[in-house]
C-alpha cells in the first residue's frame, strides 16, 4: 500500500507502520512479521514512540474521515500491539491512545466501537494515572472516553435489543477495566466515579430482585475476589443476563480496589447517589442488597466506613423527609450488622446511640401503635404505606437493628457496655416534678414513661436472646460474659405502676439469668459457684429478694405477676443454685407466713402466692435431683388440689406455665367470682422436713456446710434484709464492679451508687505519687486483703457463706500476693535515678 499524504519524506517510523498494513482487502490482520520488526524499533528506540503515536493519530483521523474502516481497524490493532509491548513507556504516547480511541468512538460503527474499546482496555491495565490531573488535555479526554463508555453500558434501542445488549456489554467491559485501573485512585476519582457507579447500578435494576438471587447464586463464593471477564470482539450474541453477571462483578471490583477509607467514601457517594435520583427505596428491596454486596466486597479494616457512611445520612435526614428513606437506612443495618462478616473497627456504642436517639426521637413525634411492634431479624409484616404504620416499622425495625449490634463480639465487655448504655435511657429515678400527661402517667423525654420503658425494655430483650443464642454457638473462649450486677438498678422495675412493664421486665431478667447450660453447671458446680459468688453478685441478689418480697406482696398485684414471679425464682435457680437455695428458702418461707396469716387482701392472691411457693420447692427438686423433696412437694400440690386449694392462674405443671401467653387482663377478683368452690388454704409446706431434706443433699453441704440447718431455719425480716443491702452497698466500690480489668495508678473517689444510702467521703483513698508508690501499693494491698475478710466474716455473721474453694485453690491465689510483696521489697525509692519525665533535671537541685 502506498503511503498517504500523512507520510512525510518517507520517516523510517512512518515506513515501518506502513508496512504493517495489508494489500489484501480480506485480510483484517496486520502483516506480522512486519508488526514484530515495528515493536522491536519501538521497544529499542522508546523516543520514538511520541513520534508513531502521532503518525498513527493522524492516519486514523484520515482514514476516518475517508471512511476506511479496515484500515482504521489495522491502525487501533497495532496501536494495541505497542501497549502491550511497551508498557514502561506508555506515559510517551499515552495522549496519542486516547485521541485515536476518541476517533474511533466518533464513526457510531458497533465493530469499530469494539474494537475501540479493546484497546482502551488494555491502556487502562497498565495506565499508572501519573498524568491524570497533569496534562490538562489528556485528562478532559480520558474522562470524556469514560463517560463515553458508561453511556453506552446504558445504551437504550428498542428497535435492535440484540444491538442495545452489544453496546451494554462494551460499555461494561470497559469499564470493568476502569475500576480495576490503579489510575482509577491515582488522583481525585470523583469525576469518573459519578460515570462509572450509575451505569454499573443501571445494569443491575432492571428487575430490582436481580442482584438478591445473583448475590444468593454465589454466596459460595462471595468471599474471594472475582475474576476478571475477558473481552472478545468476536461475541456478538449477549443475553441480559451475561450483562447482569457482568455489571455485578464490576460493583464487587469497585469495592475490592476501594481500600482507603477516602477511596471507599468516593465509591459509596455516587451509590447513595444513584437511590436518590432513582428512588429506589422501601418497600424495594435493592438497595439492602446492595448494602450486602458492597459489604461482602470491602476488605475488613474499611467496612465500618460503610456502617459510618449509612449513619450519616440517616443522621441527616430532615424531619419532613420521606419514611421509606428513613426505613431503607435502617434495613441497611440491620443487613450489615446481622450478616456473617465481622466489621473491624465499629465503634459499637456510637452506632447504638445513635440508634437509639432515632428511637426516641420516633416515639416522641409518631403516633406508635406498641401492640404491633414485634421482634424478628426476617422483616416487617406491616407493608401498608400509612403513616402511621411506617412509624411503627420504624420503631420495631430499630428495635430489630439494635439487637444487631450483639450478632459479632469485638471486646470483652461489649454486652454490658450496650445493656448499661439502653438501661441508662429508662429513667429508673423519676424525678418528682416530672410532667405528667392528661392521662397521669409520667412523661420522660417528652416521651410517657411506661412506653419509653417497655420500648427500651424491647431492646433490652432482643439484646439478650441474641446474646444467649450467640452463646449457644459460640466456644467458651469467644463467649461474652455478662455480670449480674449490671442489672442492679433495673431491679425496682418489678413494682413499677404498669402490669406490661412488670411482666416484660421478669421476661428479660429471667432469661438473663437464665443464660446458663444447667447440665454443663451440674457436672461443674464448684467453678460456676465461684464464678458467680462475688460481692456485687451477693449484693444483687440480696437485693432482688428484698424486691421480689415486695413484688409478691404488691397491693395492685395481677395473676400475671405471679407466673413472672415464679419464673424469676425458677432462673435465680438455675444461675445461683445452692447459693440461690440458701439465700432464697428463708424469703419464700416469709411470703408463706404472710400467706398464712391472711395479711393479703382476698384469698386469690393467697392461693396465688402459696401455689408459687409450692412450684418452686418443686423446681429445686428438680435442679438439684432430690427425688425426696419431689415427692414431698408432689403429695402436698395433689392434697391442695384435690381440695380446691390451688390456683387457677398458676398450672400445677411448672413447664405449662409461659410468660409469653400469660392472661394481662385476668384479676383475682374473677377467681373467686367464677369459682365458688375454691377454699382458702390450709395445707402448707412443712418448713423443718424441707430443711431435713436439703441438709442431707451432697452440693448444698458441699458449698455451705457450716449450720446450713440453721440458715436455712432463720427467720428472716424484711427490715434486716433492707439493712443488709444498704450496708452491702456502702461496702462495694464502684471500681471493683466496673472497672476490676483496669490498672491504675491514680485512684479517685467512686460515685455512689443507688443502693449506698450514707456518705462514704470518710473512705477516700491517698493520692499516689511517684516517691510513694511502693508505700502507697503496699498499704492497698493490706486494705484490700482486709476488706476482703471483712466481706467474708460480714457474710459469715449475717447467715451466707462464701465459698472459697479447697486448700490448693487458696494456695494458688494466695501466691501473686507473696510476689507482689517480694518486688515491694526490692523497691527504695531514694535509690532511683536522679532523671525523669515527673522531675526533670532543671528542676531538681
Amino acid at each position: 500500500m502506498t503511503c498517504t499524504g500523512v507520510c512525510q519524506g518517507w520517516i523510517k517510523h512512518a515506513t515501518l507502520i506502513n508496512n504493517c498494513y495489508p494489500t489484501s482487502p480480506e485480510e483484517t490482520r496486520p502483516k506480522s512479521s512486519e508488526l514484530s520488526y515495528l515493536v522491536f524499533y519501538a521497544k529499542s528506540k522508546p523516543a520514538k514512540l511520541t513520534k508513531c503515536g502521532v503518525y498513527l493519530e493522524k492516519r486514523v483521523v484520515t482514514d476516518i474521515r475517508k471512511k476506511r474502516k479496515q484500515d482504521t481497524e489495522i491502525s487501533l490493532q497495532i496501536i494495541k500491539s505497542l501497549l502491550e509491548e511497551c508498557k514502561k513507556d506508555l506515559n510517551l504516547f499515552s495522549k496519542n491512545v486516547v485521541k485515536i480511541i476518541a476517533s474511533s468512538l466518533s464513526t457510531n460503527d458497533i465493530d469499530l466501537v469494539a474494537r475501540a474499546a479493546s484497546v482502551f482496555i488494555v491502556f487502562c491495565a497498565d495506565h499508572d494515572g501519573s498524568t491524570i490531573g497533569v496534562d490538562t488535555e489528556f485528562t478532559i479526554i480520558y474522562e470524556n472516553l469514560i463517560e463515553r463508555f458508561a453511556n453506552y453500558a446504558t445504551y437504550k434501542y428498542e428497535a435492535d435489543q440484540n444491538l442495545e445488549r452489544r453496546y451494554r456489554s462494551i460499555g461494561l467491559y470497559v469499564l470493568q477495566g476502569v475500576v480495576t485501573s490503579s489510575a482509577l485512585h491515582a488522583t481525585d476519582a470523583i469525576i469518573q466515579l459519578q460515570y462509572i457507579v450509575p451505569a454499573i447500578l443501571h445494569n443491575l435494576t432492571d428487575d430490582l430482585e436481580t442482584l438478591q438471587k445473583i448475590d444468593n447464586e454465589s454466596v459460595d463464593e462471595k468471599h474471594s475476589m472475582p475474576q476478571s471477564r475477558r473481552f472478545s470482539i468476536n461475541n456478538t450474541i449477549i443475553s441480559i443476563e451475561d450483562n447482569t453477571h457482568l455489571a455485578y462483578d464490576c460493583l464487587k471490583q469497585l469495592f475490592i480496589v476501594s481500600n482507603t477509607d477516602s477511596d471507599l467514601q468516593c465509591s459509596l457517594k455516587p451509590v447513595f447517589k444513584f437511590l436518590e435520583d432513582n428512588d429506589i427505596w422501601w418497600p424495594n428491596s435493592f438497595a439492602i442488597s446492595l448494602a450486602l454486596v458492597i459489604l461482602s466486597s470491602i476488605q475488613r479494616q474499611c467496612r465500618h466506613i460503610l456502617v459510618s457512611e449509612i449513619i450519616r445520612r440517616l443522621d441527616s435526614l430532615p424531619d419532613n423527609s420521606s419514611l421509606s428513606k428513613k426505613i431503607t437506612f435502617i434495613e441497611m443495618l440491620i443487613s450489615i450488622l446481622t450478616s456473617d462478616l465481622t466489621i473491624v473497627g465499629l465503634s459499637v456504642l456510637e452506632v447504638l446511640d445513635c440508634l437509639l436517639s432515632h428511637l426516641l426521637s420516633s416515639l416522641k413525634n409518631g403516633d406508635i401503635k406498641f401492640e404491633q411492634i414485634s421482634i424478628n431479624f426476617k422483616g416487617s409484616n406491616i407493608m401498608t404505606e400509612k403513616a402511621q404504620d411506617l412509624e411503627t416499622m420504624i420503631v420495631q425495625r430499630l428495635i430489630t437493628c439494635i439487637g444487631g449490634l450483639v450478632t459479632h463480639i469485638y471486646y470483652a465487655k461489649q454486652i454490658s457496655d450496650i445493656v448499661e448504655h439502653i438501661i441508662k435511657h429508662l429513667n429508673l429515678q423519676t424525678d418528682p416534678e416530672t410532667k405528667q400527661d392528661n392521662n397521669g402517667s409520667f412523661i420522660a423525654e417528652g416521651i410517657p414513661l411506661n412506653i419509653l420503658r417497655k420500648t427500651l425494655l424491647r431492646c433490652l430483650s432482643i439484646v439478650i436472646q441474641t446474646n444467649k443464642k450467640a452463646e449457644k454457638r459460640s466456644s467458651e473462649m469467644s463467649i461474652c460474659k455478662v455480670p449480674v450486677e449490671v442489672f442492679h438498678n433495673t431491679i425496682g422495675l418489678c413494682m413499677d405502676e404498669d402490669l406490661d412493664v412488670r411482666i416484660m421486665y421478669a421476661q428479660i431478667l429471667s432469661t438473663f439469668l437464665d443464660n446458663v447450660d444447667s447440665s454443663k453447671e451440674s457436672k461443674e458446680t464448684d467453678s460456676v459457684q465461684i464464678t458467680y459468688f462475688n460481692q456485687p453478685a451477693i449484693h444483687f441478689l440480696n437485693t432482688l429478694h428484698l424486691s421480689l418480697y415486695q413484688y409478691a406482696l404488691l397491693e395492685n398485684s395481677k395473676p400475671a405477676d405471679n407466673v413472672a414471679l415464679l419464673f424469676i425464682l425458677r432462673s435465680l435457680l438455675l444461675r445461683f443454685r445452692a447459693d440461690q437455695v440458701i439465700r432464697g428458702i428463708p424469703v419464700l418461707f416469709k411470703l408463706q407466713s404472710e400467706a398464712k396469716d391472711e395479711k393479703l387482701n382476698n384469698f386469690a392472691r393467697q392461693r396465688a402466692i402459696a401455689s408459687v411457693i409450692t412450684l418452686y420447692f418443686y423446681n429445686i427438686a428438680q435442679v438439684l435431683g432430690i427425688t425426696e423433696l419431689q415427692q414431698y412437694v408432689e403429695m402436698v400440690q395433689k392434697e391442695r388440689v384435690e381440695k380446691c386449694q390451688w390456683s387457677t392462674y398458676i398450672n400445677v405443671i411448672p413447664s405449662e406455665n409461659n410468660l409469653d401467653n400469660v392472661d394481662l387482663s385476668a384479676s383475682f377478683e374473677d377467681e373467686d367470682k367464677n369459682n365458688q368452690t375454691l377454699q382458702p388454704v390450709n395445707i402448707w409446706l412443712d418448713r423443718q422436713t424441707i430443711v431435713s431434706i436439703l441438709c442431707k443433699h451432697k452440693e448444698i453441704l458441699d458449698f455451705d456446710d457450716t449450720n446450713v440447718e440453721e440458715k436455712l431455719m432463720t427467720e428472716w425480716k424484711p427490715e434486716e434484709g433492707f439493712n443488709e443491702v444498704k450496708n452491702e452497698a456502702r461496702r462495694i466500690r464502684s471500681s471493683r464492679i466496673f472497672e476490676a480489668d483496669k490498672l491504675k495508678l491514680v485512684v479517685t473517689h467512686p460515685k455512689p451508687t443507688m443502693m449506698n444510702l450514707e456518705n462514704s467521703s470518710d473512705d477516700l483513698p491517698p493520692k499516689v505519687k511517684t516517691d510513694n508508690f511502693k508505700e502507697t501499693l503496699a498499704v492497698q494491698l493490706m486494705n484490700d486483703s482486709s476488706e476482703h475478710e471483712t466481706s467474708v466474716a460480714s457474710d459469715r455473721e449475717s447467715g451466707y457463706m462464701v465459698p472459697i474453694g479447697n486448700n490448693k485453690k487458696n494456695k494458688r491465689k494466695n501466691k501473686p500476693k507473696n510476689e507482689a510483696s517480694a518486688f515491694l521489697s526490692t523497691i527504695d525509692p531514694k535509690a532511683a535515678s536522679t532523671t525523669s519525665l515527673v522531675n526533670p533535671p532543671y528542676r531538681q537541685s
